[in-house]
């Protein structure tokens, strides 16, 4: 299972870019604080395409407490003859933190979409159903 789910900060603007293809992407850095206080921050390469990148371009700043959830991928390039690998965090899901309006709001890519919720970290809580009084027969056609 390749799963990453990361929250930290916005290192600089995300820089917002389109393809040839006019698909939309999204490069940023995350800062991410490790357990302990003494230990320093990993700074974190992510990517995102399509409507997802569009609104981080749009939303997010330098600074942002921003959630992400995606997936691990390397690559290989050469640089003047010279081999580089580079290793990022593929966004599928963003959480932005911060909200000046609504509290936390979220995005999925596109190929993921589920129903959204005001914060989708916490399951939608449980109604005991209405007695109404009438009791229904039951079938007994049915072993169970």
């Amino acid at each position: 299972m390749n799963l990453v789910v990361l929250t930290g900060r916005l290192v600089r603007d995300p820089e917002l870019k389109y393809g040839q293809s006019g698909m939309a992407y999204c490069k940023f850095t995350l800062a991410v604080n490790r357990m302990r206080k003494d230990d320093p921050a990993d700074f974190i390469g992510c990517a995102a395409f399509g409507k997802t990148a569009e609104l981080i371009g749009e939303y997010l700043r330098k600074g942002n407490n921003t959630g992400v959830q995606g997936r691990i991928q390397t690559s290989t390039f050469e640089v003047n003859g010279e081999k580089r690998y580079r290793t990022e965090v593929i966004v599928d899901r963003i959480e932005f933190l911060e909200s000046k309006s609504s509290g936390v709001n979220s995005i999925e890519s596109e190929s993921r979409s589920k129903p959204k919720t005001t914060n989708s970290y916490n399951q939608p809580k449980y109604t005991e159903p209405k007695q109404s009084g009438v009791v229904e027969e039951e079938d007994d056609e049915f072993p169970f």
